[in-house]
């Protein structure tokens, strides 16, 4: 039964394998920005899912109304400047989250940091109500979904993989996916900016001797992981899914799963658990598909029994 549902059918195989790397580079931006946020700032948000629900949703109105100003692409200049579009509309859904996240910091979790853990946790909780609220106030509750800007995306023709032709829009954020890796590895190693902030999460009083100011690296901090979050919910929310209220609380489980696995406060480990969950769980899908939900929490378990401090560590070991 094994051989046949992996080999039967090599196209299938291929095609879930996108799908999963597809999900995996999703969760990835989501749980990076978690894995930033609690290795500077110690501090777990349970809002975070919330920041890519409100992406999803941003990008609707955003690209909504930009598409509906430019219009259907009818050749490949227009097709061109309708690609401009959407991703100037996944940049300006995330961007809006950057303002966003800053003032949350700077009004609600900074009074709380030296408060013991369980006020940071009924505070992010609430946070996440109150978002929720925001987004049914502004949206409804009834999903929305870009239906005009993933068809034509995927209009743009795909090589043959194995016999069968894969969504473009799903390539594009597989490669946006491993830009945004890049990015943050060149960032967190070869700036003058990502070195304090690694400075700070590995020990804060020597980083406020040598002068650097720990409210301005947590409001950084905080903001990059909003935009981070805001960004992974503008690509799924502007492809393949309906944006809806709830969708923030499976990618925050799972993202919490992908820094637990990766090793708390590694971008490293949260990329290579992050696409291992997202493979993972879609191969599931052709063995079993019941043990779809169940595999990233069966490599979670695996992961802590043999290595506790996960696959690649904590954050001083970004290196």
């Amino acid at each position: 039964m094994l051989e046949s549902a992996l080999f039967a059918s090599p196209g299938l195989l291929v095609e879930q394998t996108l799908n999963g790397l597809f999900f995996g580079f999703i969760l990835f931006m989501i749980a990076t920005g978690l894995t930033i946020i609690f290795g500077v700032l110690g501090i777990l948000n349970l809002a975070h899912g919330e920041f890519y629900a409100l992406g999803a949703f941003l990008v609707f109105s955003i690209a909504g109304f930009l598409v509906g100003v430019v219009g259907e692409p009818t050749g490949v200049t227009s097709g061109l400047i309708f690609a401009a579009v959407v991703i100037l509309a996944l940049l300006v859904s995330a961007a809006v989250l950057l303002p966003v996240s800053a003032i949350i910091e700077t009004v609600l979790i900074r009074p709380i940091y030296d408060r013991k853990e369980v006020y940071q946790l009924l505070l992010t909780y609430a946070l996440l109500l109150m978002l929720v609220d925001v987004m049914l106030f502004i949206w409804g509750g009834t999903p929305r979904r870009l239906e005009g800007v993933f068809g034509t995306v995927n209009q743009v023709p795909t090589t043959e993989l194995v016999g069968f032709s894969y969504p473009s829009y799903n390539i594009f954020a597989i490669l946006v996916g491993l830009g945004v890796f890049g990015f943050l590895i060149w960032f967190f190693e070869r700036t003058k900016t990502g070195r304090i902030v690694r400075a700070t999460a590995i020990n804060r009083e020597a980083a406020t001797a040598m002068g650097v100011s720990p409210d301005r690296v947590f409001t950084l901090v905080f903001a990059m992981g909003g935009f981070f979050a805001g960004f992974a919910g503008a690509i799924h929310g502007a492809g393949p899914i309906s944006a809806g209220v709830e969708m923030g609380t499976n990618p925050l489980v799972l993202s919490f799963v992908v820094i637990v696995v990766g090793g708390l406060g590694s971008i490293k480990g949260a990329f290579v658990a992050a696409l291992l969950i997202g493979v993972a769980s879609r191969w599931a899908i052709l063995l079993y598909p019941p043990a779809e939900l169940a595999a990233p929490f069966a490599i979670m378990v695996a992961v802590l029994l043999l290595r506790p401090e996960g696959l690649y560590g904590t954050w001083g070991e970004i290196e």
